[in-house]
């Protein structure tokens, strides 16, 4: 939901000065239900000196929604504009325009993020996207996400993170609620970090073309593991763990299920020119079914000069 994401936090944060790259990603998802979304881009952004080092991308590609039986898809172009990334804060403005045969909706979304000490980092975001499901882009349906967040470090072992989420859709439906973290970063195994993860999800109506039931209630208990390798040229993080989640439909009693979450983050450069920012992770906490599964992938390779 807040979509100031890994892969661009870490292509951000990681970089070198550079002038200019050019890049492709690699953004995917697949499901049980043999639902699946697949995006391609490439592109190229500039640093624009002389206004004020700010960063601007454009990139064009392909994204296409799959369901047994059915597809839709999208050419994709993108325009993105970010403010210097060596300042104590942050703006980034982007819009993709999408073009398909039957629907081609234009969706902004700003970004902006600030760390004002060394304690607290706080991020806004705003962005508009398409409901991802097959019959959900047939009825040419949106959602409005709005989410603030903010990064507490209590001392050197803890950090409290929290975000509040509202989500307006195109067809009258909202959500609204929150996602906690806390994490507690083990002394003795400076690689390591234990994380309490909760999240509660309210919607107004159920739909029959997105998962919207009344509460989601959803906690877990991870095991995060974060450690240089190759000279300190790469990164490889893991995060995994059960959980606990809850589901009250507005037509059917209430499930409880045992869930689990797992990622795999990757990040380095091969050289002083080539970069891979990659991430995959594979979580049962999105439906109600014991045996549903949820796969996700994604993949930045860039060429810097």
């Amino acid at each position: 939901m807040i979509r100031i994401s890994f892969f661009l936090l870490m292509v951000t944060l990681s970089s070198p000065c550079y002038g200019a790259r050019i890049f492709s990603e690699v953004n995917g998802t697949r499901d049980s239900d043999n639902a699946s979304t697949l995006e391609l881009l490439a592109g190229y952004r500039q640093t624009l000196v002389t206004v004020g080092n700010s960063e601007f991308e454009m990139a064009g590609g392909d994204r296409t929604y799959f369901e047994p039986g059915e597809r839709e898809r999208f050419s994709v172009g993108r325009l993105e504009l970010r403010s210097d990334q060596n300042r104590s804060w942050q703006l980034k403005v982007r819009t993709d325009f999408l073009h398909g045969d039957n629907w081609s909706p234009l969706l902004p979304a700003a970004f902006f993020s600030s760390q004002p000490n060394d304690s607290w980092s706080v991020e806004l975001s705003v962005e508009r996207e398409v409901v991802d499901s097959v019959s959900a882009i047939q009825q040419r349906l949106h959602l409005d996400s709005y989410a603030l967040s903010a990064d507490y470090r209590i001392n050197s072992s803890w950090t409290v993170v929290g975000a509040a989420i509202y989500q307006r859709f195109s067809d009258g439906n909202n959500k609204q609620g929150g996602i906690g973290r806390i994490i507690y970063s083990l002394q003795q195994l400076p690689n390591f970090n234990l994380q309490l993860k909760g999240r509660l999800i309210q919607s107004d109506r159920d739909s029959i073309d997105y998962f919207s039931p009344r509460t989601l209630r959803e906690g877990f208990l991870l095991l995060g593991y974060a450690a240089p390798f190759a000279d300190d040229n790469w990164v490889i993080k893991l995060l995994g763990g059960p959980g606990i989640q809850k589901i009250d439909p507005f037509f059917e009693e209430s499930q409880t299920k045992v869930a689990f979450l797992g990622e795999l983050a990757l990040h380095g450069w091969f050289n002083d020119s080539w970069q891979l920012v990659a991430k995959l992770g594979c979580t049962s906490a999105n439906e109600t079914r014991d045996a549903y599964q949820y796969w996700f992938t994604t993949m930045h390779l860039g060429y810097v000069w």
